[in-house]
This record gives structure tokens, C-alpha cells and sequence, in this order.
């Protein structure tokens, strides 16, 4: 028991600390917990770290089965199944071809190709969901990527039973068949009544989540599997939107407390390379930082996605997967792997989820990088989505994003029989709203979009997402367009105003039906109404400043 209390310490203690100077210094958490594994690891036990790695990524992978809603997979599903088949037929068959001609041993060719191959499910959903309001599309074909990912990864576990864990691979496949259809089955009937059951109590969403997947651990334990299978299924059995909001929810502080385990324990497990391991290491880091995100792109851009979306998906699978952890991990208890690629495996995982942190922060720019140095482009007769412009745009109004604000202020503007165009890059925008005469797929941060749009013969260019970047894209266009921007922020909205914007929607201080009011009077009261409610707005935000310092 005392290990077991000095484990923990030792943990959150040290993290505690890390994690105070890298968010002060870098705004950076996974890093921190990382370097304190490290400094953690010269005086814990590697058995117990190993077990703590287990139920990090177990509960981690619960989480994220929970967060999946298939209905939104389903627009991102085709091009991620292209992609993934890259993956696997480009980099996890053909390095394992050449490893293994190579001289490796199979079971090490499988690992590290498995290493290759994969992608981790916690760190790009977290970066896709960072910026699922920005670019949803690419946000969801990360995630679906993420899942196929996953799936496979069970798969490839499952596979290996007799290996990993001595029992058959028909008998594991049947357990894991077992455990799914009764996952579907607390999906869809018994999940739905426990909520209804709980008046959406959190603390009995919590008891839930956490019982079910305490029986599906125990299930995978007794079964003699692994407990991530179990893990993964119990996660399916609450995804059932949107009643998996609540579990979610509820759990966001476990799910932290797990991923700071999972992190810090991978930190300690890094031992200081040998030649074989640090080669085995760049081999994985090289391809999967480099390589799989290239692949990834030109499968995006074949299936018909633009190419900012393409790179800003591939930008957030940069990283080894938790599943080769276990996988390697399994195979490291048993001897089934050789010590150097066991090593290596956890120093490219180490490295790689340290490097994605970084690719995050400066993902705009290297995406920008990528788009104007390398000669890719989607041929304009396969694009997905593409635009459509059935009117002669000319002193139009520019409408970005078609959410519930922009939905407002296209009604409105189809009763005024004023011409406008929607800039957007939700699919389920143009599917749903087929009326839209005008309309441009296409991402705001794009040039060719805004010459699409014919942005400098416009009247009004109306920009509803809060993202300060978009609204800075749309204040640096040379046109002499009215330009109306969003910001969730007193201080960010001031900038705007004296960067040049001639109105800004703060929503605690304005509501769709008042951003209404103010099209109206731009439209019909001229210059000198815009003038009005800007001195206005200009003397609203002061006083909020004001009151915030």
C-alpha cells in the first residue's frame, strides 16, 4: 500500500512542479509531464510504472470510445479510409517487408511497422477538437481516422493473443465479439433508460461510466485479454449522442488525472538509447512526423479534400499511438520483444508526443508553409463540396460561417432579396441548406476563397466565427467592404476595433437578434447609422475593460 502512495507522489508531485514552469514559460502541459516521468523514473519501479501505463491508456481509450458520434463520422469516413489504407499498404506492409528482409525478427518487424502505422487517439483528438470550430471538416476526419486507427489497433491486439497473452486467437476474437454486440446493446437500450432514470445527475452518470467499465476490465481480465479491449468497448457503450455529453463531461477530471499518469509513466520508462534503439527510434519519429503526415495529405487531396484542409488533418497525427504502447508493453512482459525495440518504441512515442505539442502551437504556420512551398493542389473536377456561384456577385455581402448566428442573417437577407455568398467548411451546412444560391467551400484563411468570393466589389463582409485569426484574415483584405467580425473577448474585440474592424459581436453584449438589427440599419441607414453603433460599441467595450481591470 505504501508503493503504491509513494508511486503517486512522486507522480503529481513532480509533475505539479513541471507542469507550473512549462505552462508560466512554454504554455505547454503534455512536455512537462514527460520530463517529470523522466526525472521520476531514476528512483521508481519499472513493474509498477509499466501497470500504471496500462490503466493510464485504459481509461484514456474509454474516454475517447465514449466521445465517438457515428452520425458525424460519416462525412469524413470515406477520405479517412483512404488514408488509413495508405497507412498501412505505403508504410506498415512496406517497412515491414523491409525490416524483415532486413534481418529483424517478425514479431519486432510487426511491432515497429504497428508503430508506424498508428496514431494517437488522445492527443489528436484533443488537437482536432481544439479546432473543430474552426475547421470542423478536418477536425472530423482526424477523428474518424482516429477511430479507424483504433479499431485496427484492437484488431492487431487480438490477433496477437497467443502471443501476447497465451490464449487463442479464435477464443479472443470471440470474447471481444462478446463483449461488442453487449456493448451495443448498453448503447442503445440501457444507457438511453439509466439516463432518463438519473434526471442527468452527473455524480450517477459517473457511478455508470465507471461501473461498466470496471465489468468490462474485469471481463478482459478474466478473459485473459487485454484490458484496453474491454476498455474500448466499454467506452461504445456510452457514445450514444447526446447522452454521452454528461458522461463526458462528468469525467473530464479523471480523464486529466489518467492522461497525467499515462504521460509521466511513459517519461520514466525512456532508458538511455543504445545504437539499436536510438536507430529503431529515428526510423519511427522520421516516418511518423514526416512521412505518415505527407501521405495523409496526398490521400486527402486525391479523395477530393482542399489542401489546407488535407494538412491540418495530417498535422494531428504527427504522434505514436497509446495501442502500440500496450501492444509493446504486453509483448515486453512476455519477452516477445527484443529490448532495443522496446526502447525505441518508447523513446519515438516519448519524442513524438512531445514534437506534436509543438506542431500544434505553429500548426497555421507550418500548414501555411506546406501550402505555398509544396506544388500539390486537388484538380478542381474531383473536389468535394465545391463551390457554387449562381449569381453576379457584385455589391453582395459576404457571410463566414452558417451556424446558428450566420443562419440567422441569411434569412434575413433573403427577405431584404439582398445577393450574398457563405463561406464555410461544414459539409452538413451545404446538405442541409440547399436553398443557399451562393456558397464556397472553402476555408476563410485561404486567398483563392476570398477571390472566389469577389470579396472586392462586396458591400459587407460578415465573419461569425470568434477565431481572432479569421477575423484578423478578414481585416487585412484590401476592399472597402463594411467588415463585421466575432471575438469571445472585451480585450481581443478592442484590438479589432482599432485594427480596423467597423463592428464587433461580443456575445455577452450582443445576441444573434441584435446582430440582426445592426445588418439592418448598415443596410438601410447608411454611413452615418455604422458610425453610430460603433461610437457605441467603442464606449460598451471601454466600459467592460474598465471594469475587468
Amino acid at each position: 500500500m505504501m508503493g503504491v502512495i509513494y508511486t503517486f507522489a512522486a507522480v503529481f508531485v513532480l509533475s505539479a512542479v513541471l507542469l507550473f514552469v512549462f505552462h508560466r514559460l512554454f504554455k505547454l502541459t503534455i512536455p512537462a509531464y514527460i520530463i517529470a516521468g523522466m526525472i521520476g523514473g531514476a528512483f521508481l519501479a519499472e513493474e509498477g510504472l509499466l501497470e500504471l501505463l496500462k490503466w493510464g491508456i485504459a481509461f484514456v481509450v474509454f474516454i475517447f470510445g465514449a466521445k465517438l458520434e457515428p452520425d458525424k463520422l460519416k462525412h469524413g469516413i470515406g477520405g479517412s479510409l483512404l488514408s488509413v489504407g495508405a497507412h498501412v499498404a505505403g508504410i506498415g506492409l512496406g517497412f515491414f517487408g523491409i525490416l524483415y528482409l532486413s534481418g529483424f525478427e517478425m514479431l519486432d518487424s510487426i511491432f515497429i511497422s504497428a508503430a508506424l502505422v498508428f496514431s494517437s487517439s488522445l492527443t489528436g483528438t484533443e488537437l482536432s477538437e481544439k479546432y473543430a470550430t474552426i475547421e470542423l471538416l478536418y477536425g472530423r476526419l482526424a477523428e474518424a481516422t482516429d477511430v479507424i486507427h483504433d479499431v485496427l489497433a484492437i484488431i492487431l491486439i487480438l490477433l496477437l493473443s497467443p502471443v501476447l497473452f497465451d490464449v487463442g486467437m479464435g477464443y479472443a476474437l470471440g470474447v471481444a465479439g462478446g463483449m461488442f454486440i453487449f456493448a451495443l446493446g448498453v448503447r442503445n437500450y440501457l444507457f438511453p433508460w439509466l439516463f432518463e432514470l438519473s434526471d442527468s445527475s452527473e455524480e450517477l452518470m459517473l457511478l455508470s461510466g465507471i461501473s461498466i467499465l470496471a465489468g468490462m476490465i474485469a471481463i478482459s481480465e478474466m478473459a485473459g485479454i487485454s484490458i484496453v479491449v474491454g476498455a474500448f468497448f466499454a467506452g461504445i457503450a456510452f457514445s450514444r449522442f447526446p447522452y454521452n455529453i454528461e458522461l463526458v463531461e462528468s469525467m473530464e477530471s479523471l480523464k486529466d488525472f489518467f492522461a497525467a499518469i499515462l504521460f509521466f509513466s511513459l517519461g520514466a520508462l525512456v532508458a538511455f538509447p543504445t545504437t539499436s534503439s536510438l536507430g529503431i527510434a529515428l526510423l519511427i519519429i522520421l516516418v511518423t512526423v514526416f512521412v505518415k503526415p505527407l501521405l495523409t495529405a496526398l490521400s486527402l487531396m486525391h479523395y477530393g479534400y482542399d489542401k489546407r484542409t488535407a494538412y491540418r488533418c495530417a498535422l494531428t497525427l504527427d504522434q505514436v499511438s497509446e495501442f502500440v504502447l500496450i501492444i509493446a508493453i504486453q509483448a515486453y512482459l512476455v519477452t516477445a520483444i527484443t529490448e532495443p525495440v522496446f526502447q525505441g518504441i518508447i523513446l519515438a512515442t516519448t519524442v513524438t508526443m512531445i514534437t506534436t505539442s509543438y506542431t500544434d502551437n505553429y500548426s497555421d504556420k507550418i500548414r501555411d508553409w506546406l501550402c505555398d512551398h509544396l506544388p500539390l493542389e486537388t484538380p478542381e473536377s474531383i473536389q468535394r463540396y465545391s463551390t457554387n456561384i449562381s449569381t453576379n456577385l457584385r455589391d453582395h455581402i459576404i457571410l463566414v460561417g452558417y451556424d446558428v448566428q450566420g443562419e440567422k442573417i441569411g434569412e434575413y437577407l433573403k427577405r431584404c432579396d439582398r445577393d450574398f455568398v457563405v463561406i464555410d467548411v461544414n459539409p452538413e451546412v451545404f446538405e442541409s441548406s440547399e436553398e443557399l444560391e451562393n456558397h464556397i467551400f472553402r476555408s476563410a484563411l485561404d486567398d483563392k476563397t476570398w477571390e472566389k468570393a469577389n470579396y472586392k466589389e462586396a458591400s459587407m463582409i460578415i465573419s461569425t466565427p470568434p477565431q481572432t485569426h479569421i477575423s484578423e484574415k478578414v481585416l487585412s483584405l484590401d476592399t472597402d467592404a463594411m467588415k463585421v467580425v466575432r471575438s469571445n473577448s472585451f480585450r481581443v474585440a478592442n484590438k479589432l476595433i482599432d485594427e480596423g474592424a467597423d463592428y464587433v459581436m461580443v456575445p455577452s453584449l450582443l445576441a444573434a437578434e441584435q446582430l440582426v438589427d445592426y445588418v439592418e440599419e448598415a443596410i438601410h441607414g447608411g454611413e452615418e447609422a455604422v458610425k453610430r453603433m460603433r461610437k457605441t460599441l467603442v464606449e460598451e467595450l471601454k466600459e467592460e475593460l474598465d471594469g475587468f481591470e
